[in-house]
């Protein structure tokens, strides 16, 4: 499996503090079937704490601990990019990082507002040439409202990343239920752990969400949200998905092309 959104850099977010806490995490991540996995510091901790080169150093000497370590793991470098006004200029300048230096960016947008500037700053980065992966819509308030928001920007071509704890319930019933009906619908095309530590309900454990996602809509579609999608976006493929579902309907196919 690849899993596109987790914290695992030490002492650079709110994920581990300690080298061998996120070696810990690797191993994990490894023995629950994950191959290789981006790292995704968030933007504001990096830049006002660190930097971006720093952020690339702490990589490295994780992928030269946990190698030495026997862990069969790769990493790739990301970021997890919040929305704010200027982010056009920060992924022009380097501050913003995309997904393994492709076209696709992991995107966060505000939690608990709908800011004036988000769907002009979201499509400016589009005249970029840059995908956004929508980072857990289902714990977004503005989507958990309207959930037609998501639909549209999933109608432009931009990509849906979901968490694997939402499915199992680790952040409540009403966040599991919608993240059911996102599925259901086709707003989901990523599922990714967004890890924060080796163990508990933000560890790297994809099996139990991949499970639940296959009562829901099929293996096919559950491994496709954690092999075929997330490898196409690693390696910069163009991914095609089908036209969401309204509301009330449940998706009926699925397609991945390359």
């Amino acid at each position: 499996m690849y899993d596109l959104h987790a914290h695992l850099l030490p002492g650079l977010d709110d994920g581990p503090k300690a080298m061998d806490e996120a070696v810990e995490m690797a191993r994990v991540a490894a023995q629950h079937g994950t191959k290789a996995i981006l790292a995704t510091p968030h933007m504001k901790d990096v830049n006002e704490r660190s930097s971006v080169q720093h952020a690339r150093d702490v990589l490295a000497e994780l992928a030269k601990n946990t190698k030495a370590t026997g862990i069969e793991l790769s990493f790739f470098m990301g970021m997890e990019n919040h929305l704010v006004p200027d982010l056009s200029a920060m992924f022009a300048s380097g501050r913003a990082l995309p997904i393994n230096g492709s076209r696709y960016a992991l995107v966060e947008l505000p939690f608990f507002e709908r800011p004036n500037y988000l769907e002009a700053t979201l499509f400016q980065l589009q005249l970029q040439g840059i995908t956004p992966v929508l980072a857990h819509p289902e714990r977004i308030e503005c989507v958990q409202k309207d959930a037609e928001l998501l639909v549209a920007f999933v109608q432009r071509g931009m990509l849906s990343q979901i968490t694997a704890g939402s499915l199992v319930g680790h952040f409540g019933a009403d966040v599991r239920r919608f993240t059911e009906e996102l599925l259901q619908r086709g707003l989901a095309h990523v599922m990714a752990s967004d890890c924060h530590h080796a163990s508990g309900p933000r560890s790297p454990k994809l099996t139990a969400g991949v499970a639940a996602a296959t009562k829901l809509v099929g293996a096919e579609m559950a491994q496709a949200m954690v092999v075929d999608t997330p490898k196409a976006i690693l390696e910069n493929q163009t991914v095609k998905i089908g036209t969401p579902q309204s509301a009330g309907k449940k998706r009926k196919w699925w397609s991945l092309g390359r």
